[in-house]
């Protein structure tokens, strides 16, 4: 073998038993989010998946002809029957007015949402529609009261609503109950729906005439002289157990509500004197 050879043979097993460098361990994955200085962990960064695409398909309601959102809230807040309005005495009474209207009427009755219930929740989606629909709400409706929630439930609503309340039913379950609670929710109460129209009163049970109880018919029945607190032009209605003596104290109120001027009318009523 040629020197040559021999030398070319020597830098090839030089370089054959040269050992190559050790490669670096690998990298151990992180399993804990980075946490930044304040020590809570780094929220996930947000794909476009992610982003909002309700907003290109929301409804132009506001863009509707005045007509049809009338309509629209027809439907949503007006009801032949009679409406349960009811709140707890553990609510607490709202700081402003858009909030009244619908905490009064959800808290009626699960039984009474059930049947085609109304919807309330439109009158905060926005001041505007709040602005257009309460009026349908509070004008068209007729509400029945409960004895032992009406003054609390009127007094959380607010001034300018209870004021457009037009027509209102009340049951009264026993002649105890005119004595008590009758008397306290039309003085309290109804006194400050100035724009009530008409009242309905359904009495459930008969008053104590029937002579074992002396004078009880008629302390019973001046109990609804009461009904001169309401607002002036209200019409009262009475149905059920009305005994003869009920219905012409109601009617002496009713006569003289309509004979006298307003001036006479409030005149009287402050002195406590009537003709």
């Amino acid at each position: 073998m040629s020197l040559a050879a021999r030398s070319v043979l020597g830098k090839r097993s030089c370089t054959a038993t040269k050992t190559a460098p050790p490669c670096p361990p690998p990298k151990r994955a992180r399993t804990h989010p980075k946490r930044p200085r304040h020590g809570l962990p780094t929220p996930e960064p947000s794909t476009p998946s992610d982003a909002p695409l309700l907003q290109k398909h929301i409804f132009p309601f506001m863009a509707l002809p005045a007509e049809l959102r009338l309509h629209i809230y027809t439907m949503a807040l007006v009801r032949s029957a009679p409406i349960a309005l009811h709140i707890s005495r553990a609510v607490e009474k709202p700081s402003n007015e858009h909030a009244a209207p619908a905490r009064a009427v959800e808290c009626a009755p699960a039984a009474e949402r059930a049947q085609d219930a109304i919807v309330p929740v439109i009158l905060q989606l926005n001041r505007q529609i709040y602005k257009e629909a309460r009026q349908l709400l509070y004008a068209e409706n007729t509400f029945r009261l409960a004895l032992g929630s009406g003054i609390h439930t009127l007094s959380t609503l607010h001034q300018r609503s209870r004021s457009m309340i037009k027509h209102v039913v009340l049951s009264i379950p026993s002649h105890h109950d005119i004595l008590d609670g009758f008397a306290d929710l039309v003085r309290l109460g109804l006194r400050y729906c100035w724009g009530l129209k008409s009242f309905r009163i359904v009495l459930l049970a008969s008053l104590p005439d029937d002579g074992r109880i002396g004078g009880a018919t008629s302390v019973y029945a001046n109990a609804f002289h009461i009904l001169r607190w309401l607002p002036r032009g209200c019409s009262v209605v009475l149905e059920g157990c009305v005994s003869e003596t009920v219905r012409k104290v109601v009617s002496e109120e009713g006569r003289l509500m309509s004979v006298l001027d307003e001036v006479s009318y409030y005149t009287c009523l402050a002195q406590g004197r009537w003709m």
